[in-house]
């Protein structure tokens, strides 16, 4: 069935109603689904050093001192984007606000 989608929606039967709906689910992206893709993504030096927004050679740095997390396959060094992010938050620091707080709880 083929809807005008510039009639109004109070015009609508309810099975016209029903797929337009529809419709609208479809052609939607699923959010939660790209933020799993992301957290789960694989990275090269270089993307690792774009995203952490370090030169590549400090990246490499760090993961001769064992900083960073990261895996090997063979000569090639790989990195999961949650991991980085993870990684990132543990540096972070409290304000002077959060820090007087009554319910403030180092995590």
């Amino acid at each position: 069935m083929k809807i005008d989608k510039n009639r109004p929606m109070y015009s609508l039967s309810v099975e016209e109603y029903i797929e337009l709906n529809q419709e609208i689910l479809k052609s939607m992206k699923n959010p939660e689904a790209e933020v799993e893709k992301n957290n789960t993504e694989i990275m090269n030096i270089e993307e690792a050093a774009v995203y952490l927004k370090m030169a590549k050679q400090t990246v490499y740095s760090m993961i001769s001192r064992r900083i960073l997390p990261y895996f090997k396959r063979g000569k090639r060094v790989f990195f999961r984007r949650a991991e980085l992010l993870t990684w990132l938050e543990k540096g972070r620091k409290y304000t002077n606000e959060e820090i007087q707080s009554d319910n403030f709880k180092i995590r």
